[in-house]
């Protein structure tokens, strides 16, 4: 009895430590940075539970914020509000968060993504709990929709606030620098900002890069499996397995406990707040596909939401399968993703990310032009869920179906050059706008008639105006020649 109860006590108090020692890792991208203007941040919540979900939290007088939580619970540990307000954390280890009260880890997200418009507003708040006392041991990468981005490392009665560096990039894993010692994940921290750096040099960093392989990177120092399908083996392991242990002192941004991660896509300056995406992953990322939610559709799938979700359920399978060896929980074996015949989960995972930021970032620059409904905005996060879904349980990757797409998408219009008025003619289910060469809307039209006219107002000027005819799916632009 007295064994069992020592066996017992050993095994609560390591499931504890285990909880306690998650390794997330987490980063910003500014609008500078990337390459479409919009910034960005990361997180990989590595956590042990599978008790997990995604929803949107709509709390009267506040604003509305997508977010990962724990089941039935409201506090986010990543998430971005309907104002573009995005924030992640980290846990910092070499922080003590004894001795102060008031707000936590994830309570001070959820008063923050209520309240905040601007990254100055969690600044205020940061100021004003340094006097009254926090229960905080962590690091916050936030963003907002007016080109702000900052990592705030918090304790009890102090934080400090770091900018992205002169590139416009900043990353943390499980320490603050105004810690004591001990740097919990420093490699991952580095691996992570080098990777978006190389991106960014490229030309190619934005929430789908970040999306596909930073949250999902498997290298070690003494690890490098690129490009798969990997035949090679490293020592102890048999070959095409690799570790992705969260307690080997050097671990993998995308590790065995990355059980969610989340990728927040904000808004360029300038750009409606209400665009802010978050881009949801259960399980590994490596093994998963993400899916949006949209904080202004004040909804959320239901395959993202309640006890044991849809979403969840198919991303923990792949995550036992990849995670099968009989002995080492913490190894994953690469011929899941991609083997020597051409088979694994990239061949429909991964082109299903690609077609899902597609068709987003489609929609979102129609949503530049016209505001949809939260409604509208419901109903197509959930369409892209339901396709999502669909591909990844059956291993067919996600293709923009040819029934969705109207036969072709042209513009006509006439005369141009013109002195008084042009005739435009178009597909019936698509919509006009017209724009002068400062990016401002002179003129625009709903779908619902194929030919239209426009007249340009007495105080216009003559020159090149830009003709734009758009639908759900695509968009085609001419230019139009005013001459008085």
């Amino acid at each position: 009895m007295y064994k069992c109860k020592k066996i017992i006590i050993i095994c609560t108090t390591f499931l504890i430590w285990l909880n306690l020692h998650a390794t997330c890792t987490i980063g910003v991208a500014t609008g500078e940075a990337t390459s479409d203007g919009r910034p960005v941040i990361f997180k990989n919540r590595d956590i042990t539970s599978w008790s997990l979900e995604f929803k949107v939290v709509n709390t009267s007088g506040y604003f509305s914020y997508a977010c990962n939580t724990s089941y039935g619970s409201t506090t986010p540990w990543l998430g971005v509000n309907e104002a573009g307000f995005g924030m992640v954390q980290s846990a910092a280890y070499n922080i003590s968060s004894s001795g102060g009260g008031g707000l936590g880890n994830g309570t001070l997200m959820s008063y923050a993504l209520k309240r905040c418009i601007t990254v100055d507003d969690l600044q205020a708040i940061l100021d004003s709990t340094d006097i009254s006392g926090r229960a905080t041991a962590a690091c916050y990468a936030v963003i907002d929709a007016y080109g702000g981005a900052a990592v705030f490392e918090c304790a009890n009665w102090n934080h400090a606030r770091y900018e992205p560096d002169s590139i416009g990039l900043i990353t943390r894993a499980n320490f603050a620098y105004i810690g004591g010692s001990g740097r919990t994940g420093e490699n991952r921290m580095e691996r992570a900002y080098e990777l978006m750096r190389t991106a960014l040099l490229g030309d190619s960093l934005d929430a789908e890069f970040i999306a596909k392989y930073v949250v999902s990177d498997l290298l070690l120092l003494d690890q490098d499996p690129y490009p798969l399908p990997f035949t090679g083996s490293f020592p102890g392991m048999p070959a095409g397995w690799v570790d992705c242990g969260p307690f080997t002192g050097l671990q993998t941004v995308c590790n065995g406990n990355s059980h969610a991660s989340g990728v927040i896509q904000g808004v360029a300056a300038g750009s409606p707040p209400d665009n802010a995406v978050l881009w949801c992953f259960f399980g590994v990322p490596v093994v998963s596909v993400p899916f949006p939610v949209f904080p202004a559709s004040h909804s959320e799938p239901p395959e993202a939401t309640g006890y044991s979700p849809d979403m969840l359920e198919a991303a923990h399978a792949k995550t036992d399968s990849a995670f099968s060896h009989p002995s080492e929980d913490d190894w994953l074996n690469t011929a899941f993703l991609l083997n020597n015949s051409g088979a694994g989960v990239w061949t429909y995972s991964r082109p299903t990310l690609d077609w899902a930021f597609d068709t987003v970032n489609l929609i979102l620059a129609n949503w530049e032009l016209e505001l949809p409904t939260a409604t509208e905005r419901e109903s197509f996060q959930d369409l892209v869920m339901d396709r999502i879904m669909d591909a990844y349980t059956t291993g067919i990757p996600a293709e923009v179906a040819e029934a969705a797409l109207p036969i072709e998408l042209n513009i006509n219009a006439y005369p141009n050059p013109f002195n008084s008025r042009v005739s435009i003619i178009k597909p019936h289910d698509a919509k006009a706008a017209i724009y002068d060469l400062s990016g401002r809307i002179v003129w625009k039209t709903d779908q619902g008639v194929t030919e239209v006219a426009w007249q340009p107002k007495a105080e216009l000027s003559n020159g090149i105006y830009l003709l734009k005819v758009y639908n759900n799916h695509q968009e085609i632009s001419i230019n139009l020649v005013y001459i008085k």
